[in-house]
């Protein structure tokens, strides 16, 4: 029974992975080792760096973890120590072994204690005390300095960063010091270049803050002003021109103060999938703050009901269908940028809702459950169709690449209930590999096409896509865009198949025996019998150097070297 217990303690227990589990301490010592440590470390950086206690007292005390190491490296204590005795074990402990500083500070600034550096105490890093204790003294929090670490504080000399604080505070005055703090935490580029070349921030900050209510304003609250700051960078960091916005926070408090950062970073990129640039997203999304108070996720579409609907000229929506028929059925309003990229749509929605105010309805519930036109038949063919499928594979597996297809824009049609059965990847990996070749130059809609006739495309990894692509576009001299006629070509296996065989052509051009080119259909969708046949036709002694130099049967490292060797009057 006592290994019972301790083997469900060991399987219900919340530490994190990886932490010390201090058996060099007696039990009975273990929860007054982490005080007496904290009470060592603290004078031991007294003593020897000449912290002032305050300094001390936050680094000891906000490194719990390399508390534990530094606990976990002592010398097994004897059990019939006294807890009397433990601090002046700690104490002799650290008069033999240098304290390794620089994880325990890094740890109390907010970063992670393991540091690649040769570098263990604090004064190695000359300016590093300096500049902390001018952040300090400003009223800087002593665990949020890591966002200032390590571009400011060791690469910005201390008066520098003195004198740059108070150009700044004179600059906002009257803004309280929480307010600054709050700014230079969220973009450390106001302390680490002179205020000259921040003046749009510094225009935008000042609009931002005065633009709060006069409570807010006038509030001390690190954490609500760095709320705020950090929806500013969400904004800028879509491509919001710096100096445009800090009109619209006043009257957007909701968004800056109270909406989650994910919520924001959903719809900037919602909106930005669909086309439209980021400051166009984002003053889009600050104009209309509606919007994000619609569930897209439980919002469900018809296509190509629901654009016809919006108002997209029919003849031009049903052409689009009629190319890329895998956008048809339901689907979520979230996958609305995938359907409209898809179908190469994307520029037309935007000409329809780039107005706001109205046309923010298209997004509405309401407005979709206006419409219950859907096609039943499409309907009735993919729920047929799914209960197969879920019958023969993992349901999850099933439901998570039907995600997946959805996401790209895919609709629920038969087209994807075939396709979902010949990925053989994760939602994760798919999604992955399809952005991987979005990347690569791969056309949007021509990219969809391929997985809904070589769904195989997406049952590779990165580096052999890579290898595959570059072997096409480099050896073969052929463009991404014949990708649309030949798909095929990134499903072939590239060292048994596609390497042999064209070595085996390039040899044959070299020599004058081959007269005109061979697609790429034919000279790799054709069985290994076909191909030799069409070598036949080109000499009748060329399907005897294939199956002794050239064929898959044989590595790609051996072709050349057999060539050479068994005709050594080609060189």
């Amino acid at each position: 029974m006592p290994l019972l217990r301790a083997a469900l303690r060991r399987l219900f227990s919340t530490e994190p992975s990886g932490t010390p589990k201090l058996r060099n301490l007696p039990y009975r010592l273990r929860r007054a080792a982490v005080p007496a440590a904290r009470t060592a470390v603290s004078d031991y950086l007294i003593s020897t760096r000449y912290l002032p206690s305050s300094h001390a007292d936050s680094i000891a005390g906000l490194a719990p973890r390399s508390l534990l190491d530094f606990l976990a490296g002592i010398p097994a204590v004897p059990s019939t120590l006294p807890s009397s005795d433990l601090p002046s074990v700690l104490r002799r402990h650290l008069s033999f072994h240098p304290l390794n500083e620089l994880p325990f500070f890094l740890e109390s600034i907010g970063l992670p204690p393991s540091v690649d550096s040769e570098l263990m105490f604090l004064n190695d890093h000359p300016s590093l005390l300096q500049a902390v204790a001018v952040l300090a003294h400003f009223g800087f929090p002593w665990s949020r300095l890591g966002l200032l670490f390590p571009n400011v504080l060791l690469q910005v000399p201390p008066d520098l960063i003195s004198a740059r604080l108070v150009a700044l505070e004179e600059c906002l005055r009257p803004l309280l010091r929480a307010a600054i703090i709050a700014a230079c935490l969220a973009f450390p580029s106001l302390i680490e270049n002179d205020l000259s070349s921040s003046a749009p921030l510094v225009d935008d900050l000042r609009r931002a803050y005065g633009g709060l209510d006069p409570d807010l304003g006038a509030s001390n609250d690190i954490d609500m002003f760095l709320r705020v700051c950090r929806r500013m960078q969400m904004f800028y960091d879509a491509g919001v021109k710096i100096g445009s916005i800090g009109g619209l926070v006043g009257c957007n408090q909701r968004v800056f103060l109270e909406l989650k950062e994910e919520l924001i970073g959903e719809r900037l990129k919602f909106f930005k999938s669909l086309g439209m640039a980021g400051e166009e997203a984002g003053k889009y999304l600050l104009s209309n703050p509606g919007v994000f108070d619609i569930d897209f996720d439980d919002v469900v579409i018809s296509v190509p009901e629901y654009l016809r609907r919006v108002g997209l000229v029919e003849d031009e929506v049903d052409a689009a269908v009629k190319l890329h028929p895998f956008v048809v059925g339901r689907n979520r309003l979230k996958n609305l940028p995938g359907v409209a990229r898809a179908m190469g749509l994307s520029h037309r929605f935007l000409e329809k809702i780039s107005g706001g105010g109205e046309s923010l309805r298209y997004f509405s519930p309401d407005f979709v459950a206006e419409d219950a036109s859907y096609d039943l038949e499409v309907e009735r063919a993919f729920l047929d169709r799914m209960v197969k499928v879920k019958a023969e594979k993992n349901v999850q597996l099933v439901d998570a690449k039907l995600e997946f297809l959805k996401s790209i824009g895919y609709g629920e049609n038969k087209i994807a209930t075939h396709v979902i059965p010949v990925l053989h990847s994760t939602q994760e990996m798919l999604q992955e590999r399809f952005d991987y070749l979005l990347e690569r130059g791969v056309e949007y809609t021509m990219l969809c096409r391929i997985v809904s006739v070589f769904p195989k495309v997406l049952n590779q990894g990165k580096e052999m896509l890579n290898e595959k692509l570059n072997y096409m576009t480099l050896e073969l001299g052929y463009s991404l865009e014949y990708l649309d006629c030949f798909p095929a070509l990134l499903c072939f296996d590239l060292e048994n198949r596609v390497k042999p065989r064209y070595a085996m052509l390039r040899w044959l051009q070299e020599y004058g025996l081959l007269k005109r080119p061979l697609a790429p259909a034919t000279v790799l969708a054709n069985s290994e019998k076909k191909f030799i046949s069409n070598l036949y036709n080109v000499h009748p002694a060329v399907p005897k150097l294939w199956l002794e130099c050239f064929s898959s049967r044989i590595h790609m490292e051996c072709y050349l070297k057999n060539i050479q060797h068994q005709h050594p009057d080609n060189e």
